[in-house]
């Protein structure tokens, strides 16, 4: 008896259909809503993980857990990151981050409560992005395959947000459905009739939406007012649901940019544009895997600019930016777009060729990228010039390894640049062994200076009339295993693997206890002691200096620091600072090896020297060349019009003696008068 009439049943009937067609859009709407919300929520979590993890990369590089902890707590401005945890490469946890989804509205005793989390059942997911129950995991190696430095784990809370989400989206969209339901039971009850067949329309406007999932379709049904009411009130809902999704759809597609973007900026290179060592590494894998496969072969061509941080230092980093550009697209232009061209940092290029090369081709190509590179480039109003040192090695050689591979490479430019620079050398298994020598060398300075296997040799200054006035101390080293070891050896090395400061300091000290010695016998000698580029760079030198000369009792006026020209002209505003603070100490200062630094002789008027020391290379001239020698009495004269002192160096017959003397030398030091000796002779000798 509740249904009395036909019209009641089809009022119901209506009514039901309606009711449950809006709840199924409404349904399907949520669901869809939830799909793109996890999407979302999956993509915001990777692009995080993977600038967390980029940024972890120094962080475990240096140990340094504190740079750790200040990387996790990126995570505090994430409201859904349920924790985070970093791993090294076997698995072993470094740190871990409790995250705002586990302490919201929770007081310290309770946070202090919660379950400890086991890290190592999340570490057994695989890398990527993983779903376990109502959380998103995202897993990230930190550092690139060949180098991997450990994993990042990062759990965001999906279950809470998303439901959340859901009834934000709920209630935006319950008004317009229940003003929609309560329009059709009321133009149910009244004009049912007149509006049944609009409500068929209806009907099937919905079947459509719910079919084809289109949520920005128009209902255009024709009725009455209530019908145009349910239409519009459709057509709201609709809309607004439209909206959210393709809000959602639009954070997805600016998320999937912002992923390519930074997929661009993880491998390559933003200066230049070239593939960045990330993705050379990655493909030079893949070509040495393919050359193996393909018993074919592979050669790496290792580039490194030569007076590019002089142009940097002189011009500026912008200046510096332009010309590396302009070099990255010399390379490309002569190798062709065929061969695999990257920027490893710096200014150092890498390019792959592949498959068999000939020794006589890979010097033909060296020799175009050397010639090539070395033309001027103009950049505003400057013409700047940088030349090149290339090493290659094949694949082959390395078995196809990386990692040796680009070793090889390496080793083979460093002896292009040992063998002086704007050159190509191919790798030989030799260099191995050159290179093996040099690790040994680099790894003993520090044991054979606590052994005392360094020891001073003194050679001799003297004056016009022959009278010794001063000695130049110079080290030599004499190792059981190394056997005697040349200073032209172990001083690069020195200075490459940042050991030279210790040396240094080593010599000053005992120069310094040798002092008193010499003194003793003839208290009107000076001694002179070398300092190199890296030493001018080292702000504490001068303490160093200042504490040894007031615990040995030296006085300051008998000391002379000689700085190479070229150390000079590296740093310059560094050095004039560093030969202030020695003169005002009292120390004198010597400009060593003058005329072999290319440069212009207007910053002889800025530097306070008191010596100028004439290089060996132009006193060999003297009565070999004309011009030369013209050249060396040029330098004489113009230092006596400065004021300066004038010592010439590597000084080795009676003529060369006798034509400097003539030209108004002050100081003589070579062969001649005296080889570099030990500190016993030197003093029997003046006795």
């Amino acid at each position: 008896m509740l249904i009395k009439s036909l019209r009641t049943e089809i009022a119901i009937l209506a009514f039901t259909s309606i009711l449950s067609v809006s709840t199924l859009i409404l349904w399907f709407a949520i669901d869809s809503y939830e799909t793109l919300y996890q999407q979302t929520a999956s993509n915001d979590l990777n692009g995080l993980s993977e600038n967390v993890a980029i940024d972890l990369i120094a962080s475990i590089d240096e140990q340094d857990n504190f740079k750790i902890d200040s990387t996790l707590l990126q995570l505090e401005q994430y409201d859904n990151v349920r924790f985070a945890a970093v791993f090294d490469e076997n698995g072993s946890i470094l740190n871990d981050y409790l995250g705002n989804a586990l302490r919201r509205n929770k007081t310290p005793d309770e946070i202090i409560a919660l379950p400890q989390i086991n890290y190592q059942d999340y570490f057994q997911y695989p890398l990527g992005m993983t779903k376990v129950g109502g959380i998103i995991l995202a897993k990230k190696r930190i550092g690139d395959i060949q180098s991997s430095l450990g994993y990042l784990i990062i759990a965001n809370d999906l279950s809470e947000p998303l439901l959340v989400s859901k009834k934000n989206l709920l209630w935006s969209i319950l008004p317009w459905a229940i003003l929609t339901i309560f329009a059709n039971v009321v133009l149910i009850i009244v004009f049912q009739n007149r509006t049944l067949k609009p409500l068929i329309q209806l009907a099937t406007f919905l079947r459509k939406v719910k079919d084809t999932r289109n949520y920005s379709l128009v209902a255009t049904v024709n009725g009455k007012r209530e019908i145009s009411v349910v239409t519009e009130g459709l057509n709201s809902m609709m809309k607004e649901i439209n909206t959210e999704i393709e809000k959602n759809k639009q954070q997805n597609h600016l998320l999937t940019e912002q992923q390519e973007e930074m997929e661009k900026l993880a491998n390559f290179d933003t200066l230049t544009g070239l593939p960045n060592r990330q993705f050379f590494m990655q493909s030079l894998e893949t070509a040495l895997v393919k050359a193996k496969t393909m018993h074919s072969d592979a050669v790496l061509m290792f580039f490194d600019l030569d007076g590019f941080k002089l142009v940097n230092d002189s011009f500026g980093h912008e200046t510096g930016d332009r010309l590396l550009r302009a070099i990255a697209r010399k390379i490309v232009d002569i190798i062709g777009p065929e061969h695999v061209v990257a920027r490893l940092g710096g200014d150092e290029f890498l390019v792959l060729l592949e498959g068999k090369y000939s020794d006589d081709y890979l010097q033909a190509t060296a020799s175009r990228f050397i010639k090539g590179i070395s033309e001027p480039v103009d950049i505003e109003q400057w013409n700047l010039q940088v030349g090149t040192s290339v090493g290659v090695a094949r694949a082959s050689a390395s078995d196809f390894n990386v990692t040796e591979l680009v070793a090889n490479a390496d080793i083979a430019m460093y002896r292009a640049k040992a063998d002086g620079r704007h050159r190509f050398t191919l790798f030989s298994q030799d260099m191995i062994e050159i290179s093996r020598r040099r690790l040994r060398i680099a790894n003993a300075i520090n044991n054979s200076l606590n052994a005392n296997e360094f020891t001073l040799f003194y050679q001799p200054k003297v004056d016009v009339h022959q009278k010794i006035i001063g000695y130049e101390a110079l080290v030599r080293w004499s190792n059981d295993e190394l056997g005697h070891i040349s200073p032209a050896e172990f001083i690069p090395i020195a200075e490459q693997s940042g050991k030279i400061t210790q040396i240094t300091e080593w010599v000053i000290e005992q120069a310094f206890k040798d002092s008193h010695s010499i003194f003793a016998v003839r208290n009107s000698i000076t001694i002179a002691l070398n300092l190199s580029i890296h030493d001018l760079k080292n702000p504490s030198l001068i303490n160093i200096i200042y504490r040894l000369m007031l615990q040995y009792k030296v006085k300051p006026q008998q000391i002379e620091f000689e700085i190479t020209e070229s150390a000079y002209l590296d740093n310059f505003e560094g050095a004039n600072l560093f030969i202030e603070e020695i003169r005002n100490m009292g120390c004198s200062i010597a400009l060593d090896d003058f005329g072999t630094g290319y440069s212009s002789l207007s910053y002889l008027t800025q530097i306070k020297i008191d010596t100028l020391k004439i290089d060996k290379q132009f006193v060999d001239q003297i009565g070999v060349s004309q011009r030369s020698t013209l050249v060396t009495k040029t330098i004489i004269e113009m230092a006596k019009h400065l004021d300066l002192q004038v010592c010439a160096e590597g000084v080795e017959t009676i003529e060369q003696s006798q034509l400097l003397l003539d030209s108004g030398c002050h100081i003589l030091q070579g062969y001649y008068f005296g080889m570099p000796e030990p500190l016993e002779i030197i003093l029997k000798k003046l006795q």
